[in-house]
Parts: C-alpha cells; sequence; structure tokens
C-alpha cells in the first residue's frame, strides 16, 4: 500500500487531482481511520488508465459514463425487485461503486471487493467498441444521439 503523495508524485499529478477522480466516483480509495488514503498497485494502474483516457479527449463525465454502463446488475444476477431502487439502474451517469457508502445496495457488499469494480479496466476498451458502432452507424445514414 502506497500514500497518495507517493503517487501523485509518481503520476506527476496533484493530490487535489487525485480527490477529484475518486470525488468523481472514478474509483475508491482505502482509507485509514484518519482518513488517510492508501493505494494499491491495481489503484495505480487504474489512475494511469484515467490519464490515458483524458489525455485521449473522453471527459472525466465521458469516463464515469463508460462506467455506468457495466452491467452489475448481470453481474450481481439481481433480480426484478432489486433492480427497482438500485442507483446502478435509475442514476445512468455514475458506476454503481460511486455511492456514498460504496457499498452494494442490494447485497451490502463492499465495491472494492466486487468483480464489477474490477471490470473497471475494461471502461478503456468500451471507448474504441463505441467509435467502432457510431462509425458503422453512420455509415448507414443513423446519426448518433449527443
Amino acid at each position: 500500500m502506497v500514500k497518495i503523495g507517493v503517487v501523485a508524485k509518481r503520476l506527476g499529478i496533484s493530490i487535489r487531482t487525485i480527490h477529484m477522480y475518486e470525488r468523481e466516483g472514478l474509483f475508491i480509495s482505502y482509507k485509514n481511520g484518519a482518513g488517510t488514503r492508501y493505494f494499491t498497485e491495481g489503484d495505480i494502474q487504474w489512475l494511469i488508465e484515467i490519464r490515458k483516457m483524458i489525455k485521449s479527449s473522453i471527459s472525466i463525465a465521458g469516463i464515469r459514463t463508460l462506467m455506468s454502463l457495466i452491467p452489475c446488475w448481470e453481474k450481481k444476477q439481481c433480480g426484478y425487485v432489486e433492480k427497482q431502487d438500485c442507483p446502478a439502474i435509475t442514476q445512468h451517469d455514475s458506476p454503481c461503486w460511486a455511492n456514498k457508502e460504496n457499498k452494494c445496495e442490494a447485497t451490502s457488499q463492499e465495491c472494492r471487493s466486487c468483480e464489477v469494480y474490477d471490470m473497471r479496466f475494461c471502461v478503456s476498451v468500451l471507448k474504441s467498441v463505441v467509435d467502432i458502432k457510431l462509425k458503422k452507424n453512420q455509415g448507414y445514414g443513423v446519426t448518433p444521439s449527443p
């Protein structure tokens, strides 16, 4: 586990930037009782992926939206009743783990230990899939919605 200052220095970004990524729901940090944030090597690799996506012109809101497309309800095999009030279904602009408690509302599982949270690494691939689909649709006279 590495403290936030070390991560910021390693990535060449400010601590405030890392805090902002966390506030925006792009990741969940480990925190001790005093609120000090710690990062695993996987967390650092994810922050590197976030930086790559931003440098390739995907906004933070765009990254958040891409992550919200991860179908947690399918992975968790939620039933019809659980899905009715699930923020992952009702709020389409944030990933399921970007909730106040960082816990699944249906199962109370910690989001950091969930397979859906691990799928965030697939998000960087989603952009190319979406781009390909949009280009294909444009070839057929379909205009993508903004």
